[in-house]
């Protein structure tokens, strides 16, 4: 959802409400000065992460988005046009947290997210890992209450009668768009996948945070 021509007291909310999130995140992970992080699929600013944290961290932003888009303002940020599916030019455990928000969820070819979830467990010795809740109150993008367990054809009707997310004209070229796009996974999906991990469900009951926390 593109909030940048939201009324400036929504994107004031907004930006609290991120904020609020990126604080609880970090709680339940091990901090320090100086932190080596790497945020896959960073998106085109900070808004999500970096512009909420310490200046001294040092932020790799890793995305498949062409590099003139990418517009962080964190002074320690670099970006990497690289597909997270091989981070191979990374150590194993070389960052001391891997952070990727409102990505995982879009990534619904089976062998790709495998290879996703894997490199993130492997570059880092922490992770914070944030996808919507499949039983949300409110679905982030189409802002819908428990879209994820609506059937099919009611998502596409929904979509189409209200253009929610501007997605009707996408939805009308090609049906099964929302499936190519999104994927809700339960809790339980997820602990498969991060085995080593627990699972918060942040205040907002929107979004969960996979987490593994050690010592650095």
């Amino acid at each position: 959802m593109n909030t940048d021509k939201l009324p400036f007291i929504i994107r004031k909310l907004l930006n609290f409400r991120r904020k609020g999130r990126v604080n609880f995140m970090l709680s339940k992970i091990i901090t320090k000065d100086k932190m080596n992080i790497i945020d896959i699929g960073c998106g085109i600013d900070g808004r999500s992460f970096d512009a909420h944290v310490p200046a001294d961290w040092k932020i790799t932003g890793v995305d498949i988005l062409p590099v003139e888009r990418v517009q962080h303002q964190h002074p320690n940020f670099t970006y990497l046009k690289q597909d997270a599916q091989d981070l191979s030019r990374f150590n194993n455990n070389e960052f001391d947290l891997a952070v990727s928000i409102g990505m995982l969820e879009h990534i619904t070819e089976e062998n790709a997210f495998k290879s996703v979830v894997s490199e993130i467990r492997r570059v880092s010795k922490q992770y914070i890992v944030v996808v919507p809740y499949k039983y949300c109150w409110i679905e982030p993008h189409y802002g819908i209450p428990f879209f994820p367990l609506l059937p099919y054809s009611v998502k596409l009707a929904l979509i189409k009668a209200f253009n929610l997310s501007d997605h009707r004209k996408a939805v009308s070229l090609d049906p099964d768009y929302i499936n190519k796009h999104f994927r809700w996974l339960s809790n339980a999906q997820y602990r498969e996948e991060f085995p080593d991990s627990t699972i918060y469900l942040l205040p907002t009951l929107e979004t969960i945070a996979i987490t593994r926390t050690c010592q650095l």
